[in-house]
């Protein structure tokens, strides 16, 4: 008897969004900026993949690249091609060993146009006259980096921790970088040339606030972050303002998961209350029984927050280390209870607080505090004129009085 296989082959179709560059430069003895990768000139985005640009040429040769190296680039098929009224493809160069090709141009005013959405690159040539200028010969970097011995990645120039501008030519540029004590500055290529420093040698960064940024010179001026423990912080170096801010990371914190609902962000992400003491969140609800963990955004790619052991199960009062979360997805487990759950990020602590008739939120006598610890536990009964911090040690506490509950932090 003959046995006969069937071998199936499954085909998956999968749609992939199209990835353009940012941007488009001309470069070459041809361009206003000559053939210096620093004066580039920047062709403008008229839709996604398509770039434009309008202006006079000098007699020369042309090429276009992405950014400020010399690969990626593009010219023409055949070296020397003129550059000539219609559209021609383009040829990407992607490494050293490839043919360097080039335009032949001659002087004149021209318009032209990068179509990057097809199957071939084409630049499409038309004559300039009367045309306004399009294009930029003065711009801002399109990512710049951050660097130094407050930061990851040290003194090591190919470490150095990308900030991409938050909009086409905007000078703003943002990351969220975990700082430590030394020196910071920010490099608008991985080399050791232009970027931005401090105004002053030396000058003090010592958490969230605005700071005044300039361009680096010869003197080489750094900032000089001073910091208890590393901490992570919203960068934004603003070039149009010459600024630097620092924003204490997370601004804002999200529960999700089962627990609440689901992984939903739409249905059933809960955003935490903001404290006044930087890093803490807090919320009050009902959960039930299931999986949850944090995240500083509505977006699963950003930061995590979650338990340090994979299914760590917590009660209704409890208080438990908080881990920012890698490649292991460890989930926090609830109960089902009514409870208040404080995040603080600085002691990477989670408590949480069952909410009871007779729990915390009793009504004390008139004139007197009650101190309870995050157990629900009466730690101290004082009266109300005595100092409440001269009595605890370090921890978060609930204080009482009357019918008004207030949150304590002893740091």
């Amino acid at each position: 008897m003959k046995t006969h296989f069937l071998s199936l082959v499954l085909t998956v179709m999968l749609a992939v969004a199209p990835c353009f560059a940012n941007r488009i430069y001309l470069i070459g003895d041809a361009t206003p900026g000559g053939w210096s990768l620093d004066n580039a000139a920047l062709m403008v985005p008229a839709a996604d993949g398509v770039y434009e640009w309008v202006g006079d040429l000098n007699a020369g040769a042309l090429k276009f690249v992405t950014h400020h190296d010399w690969l990626p680039s593009y010219g023409p098929a055949t070296d020397n091609t003129a550059l000539s009224i219609g559209t021609v493809d383009l040829a990407l160069r992607s490494k050293n060993a490839d043919p360097d090709n080039k335009f032949a141009v001659a002087a004149g005013r021209y318009a032209l146009t990068i179509d990057m959405s097809g199957a071939t690159p084409q630049l499409t040539v038309a004559d300039g006259t009367g045309i306004e200028d399009k294009g930029l010969n003065a711009y801002y970097p399109e990512v710049i980096y951050a660097i130094g011995s407050a930061t990851p990645a040290g003194w090591t120039v190919n470490n150095a921790i990308e900030m991409r501008e938050s909009a086409f030519n905007s000078g703003i540029f943002e990351q969220v970088l975990t700082l430590n004590t030394g020196e910071l500055k920010f490099l608008h290529q991985k080399d050791w040339g232009a970027g931005y420093g401090a105004t002053l040698a030396n000058d003090p960064v010592n958490g969230s606030g605005v700071y005044t940024i300039a361009a680096l010179d010869d003197s080489d001026k750094k900032f000089a972050v001073t910091l208890t423990d590393a901490t992570d912080y919203k960068v934004t170096v603003n070039a149009v303002t010459s600024s630097m801010t620092l924003s204490y990371y997370p601004e804002h914190l999200y529960i999700i998961g089962p627990a609440v609902g689901g992984w939903s962000w739409d249905d059933n992400a809960k955003e935490m209350t903001v404290s006044e003491e930087e890093g803490v969140f807090t919320w009050t609800g009902t959960l039930s029984e299931g999986e949850f963990k944090f995240f500083p955004e509505k977006d699963f790619g950003s930061v995590a927050y979650g338990a340090t052991v994979a299914g760590q199960e917590i009660a209704a009062t409890g208080e438990y280390n908080l881990e920012k979360l890698g490649a292991e997805d460890k989930k926090f487990i609830a109960p089902a209870a009514n409870v208040t759950l404080t995040v603080d990020i600085k002691q990477m602590k989670l408590v949480s607080v069952q909410n009871t008739a007779e729990g915390i939120s009793m009504v004390a006598e008139d004139g007197i505090i009650r101190i309870y610890d995050m157990m629900g536990m009466l730690r101290i009964t004082l009266p109300a004129n005595e100092n409440v911090t001269d009595n605890l040690t370090k921890g978060i506490y609930i204080m009482v009085k009357g019918t008004e509950t207030e949150k304590i932090i002893i740091r």
